[in-house]
């Protein structure tokens, strides 16, 4: 005898299985250097903000050689992180995705400083750990190469090493 409760099970568990594999699907065929260089070319204008040249010209020069050492911070990294790296900016470039998750109606490319900005900080004070853990990971690729460069110290005061 088919019950309600038989029912329902079958009903969430097939939701699920399509969740997952709709998931999974979008995820196979990515191009994971476009999706990192996506998502990073948005999120470090907003995580240096105050630290970026206003000037166009030399903000975006400076964008780019931060992409450029975040990238070599990422290679440097273990594989197994590397790749739940790449699982994290494939699922924020994938647009109903990034939507859902961010919060970011737009493309990466179009959206603004201060939109990036309220994505982060919302996962920054997310009540779901994997979220937080999401902000702090891409805080520290971003944050730590760009003032590990000696021409940075100065705006945050470090006089550099004794």
């Amino acid at each position: 005898m088919v019950t309600r409760r038989t029912v329902l099970k079958a009903g969430l568990g097939g939701t699920v299985l399509l969740a997952l594999g709709g998931t999974a699907a979008l995820l196979i065929g990515r191009d994971p250097v476009r999706d990192r260089e996506q998502v990073l070319r948005a999120v470090i204008p907003a995580f240096l903000d105050g630290a970026l040249p206003h000037d166009e010209p030399q903000r975006s020069a400076a964008v780019t050689a931060a992409l450029n050492d975040t990238l070599t911070a990422l290679n440097g990294l273990t594989p197994a992180t590397q790749h739940e790296l790449a699982q994290l900016f494939a699922l924020l470039a994938i647009a109903p995705l990034r939507r859902v998750l961010a919060g970011v109606p737009v493309d990466w490319s179009k959206a603004s400083v201060a939109e990036v900005s309220e994505f982060l900080r919302s996962w920054r004070t997310h009540r779901l750990g994997l979220l937080q853990g999401g902000y702090h990971g891409l805080h520290e690729l971003v944050t730590g190469p760009w003032y590990a460069q000696p021409a940075h110290w100065e705006a945050i005061d470090y006089p550099g090493p004794p």
